[in-house]
């Protein structure tokens, strides 16, 4: 049986190539007005044209952390010219002004790839990305004040061989598509920050190798799983940063879940070559 890729972020009006763009939270979610410093990053080519959109999160109050795949425009690895990220839990209620509209949101004109240029490396698909917000997030949104930490290098390896159990329980979270049938005739997609909870299965296997880890999607025992949009969104374990939601396997909001391990050390020394001065204000945790 051949398998099916899918990655999870979400275009706004177009498929990219090489796969369908976008992911959500579905199954036993709630709205999330918790993980505050999660947005939606809506990506622009160099015409100013919206590409796509997909999740993320902030680790400074200028450092958004997304996946590979949600920076690039195609799988040349070309980068998105321009960013605009926006806060709201729920951003649909923006009106008709979202997303070209500049009353809301802040923008990024620095976008870095770690090299992403399509799942066919997987399971080194090199799919990080981060933006580097032109203003300090408070200049729009000055009730955010707190960021996610960010898993030190190895600190998900006590998860090789994890099973269902509190020790391995995660939390996604992202702005995405609720529900959606194999043939994408049929999408809803609220565009507003939820949450579920979920759990490691682990971290080895053809599709994970040590670089990605391996994610529950079953809606059963109250959790939920990933969707087009959430691409990029954060899989934390309390509020650390462990990985950025990035494909799944057989099934559109569906399959088995991954999200790409960002507790690699060289994905950690590429993020500090990028980030700059903001490297010393990103809060690290060991888990």
């Amino acid at each position: 049986m051949r398998k099916t890729v899918t990655t999870v972020a979400l275009a706004s009006a177009v498929v990219l190539a090489g796969g369908t763009a976008a992911q959500a939270i579905t199954g036993n979610f709630t709205e999330d007005f918790e993980h505050t410093y999660v947005g939606l990053a809506v990506f622009f080519d160099e015409n100013g044209v919206a590409s796509h959109r997909c999740s993320g999160a902030l680790l400074t109050d200028t450092v958004f952390l997304t996946a590979g795949h949600c920076v690039t425009l195609d799988d040349e690895g070309t980068v998105a010219t321009s960013a605009r990220v926006y806060f709201e839990q729920d951003v649909q209620a923006l009106g008709s002004a979202y997303p070209y509209d500049d009353e809301y949101g802040v923008t990024s004109t620095q976008i870095y790839s770690y090299g992403y240029t399509g799942l066919d490396e997987i399971p080194e698909s090199k799919d990080a990305g981060v933006l580097l917000l032109d203003a300090p997030v408070q200049s729009e949104y000055p009730e955010i004040t707190e960021y996610a930490s960010l898993a030190t290098a190895g600190a998900l390896d006590r998860y090789k061989g994890a099973h269902p159990g509190n020790s391995a329980t995660t939390t996604v979270t992202g702005y995405g598509v609720q529900e959606s049938n194999g043939s994408q005739t049929k999408q809803v997609a609220y565009r507003e920050r939820l949450t579920a909870e979920s759990f490691i299965i682990g971290l080895n296997g053809t599709n994970a190798g040590g670089y990605n880890v391996k994610l529950s999607t079953s809606p059963g025992g109250g959790r939920g799983g990933t969707c087009f949009g959430d691409s990029g969104g954060p899989v934390l374990v309390g509020d650390t940063v462990t990985a950025v939601n990035s494909f799944v396997m057989n099934g559109a909001c569906a399959g088995t879940g991954f999200g790409y391990r960002v507790d690699q050390q060289p994905v950690l020394d590429w993020l500090r070559g990028v980030v700059g001065a903001e490297w010393d204000e990103i809060e690290f945790s060991t888990l």
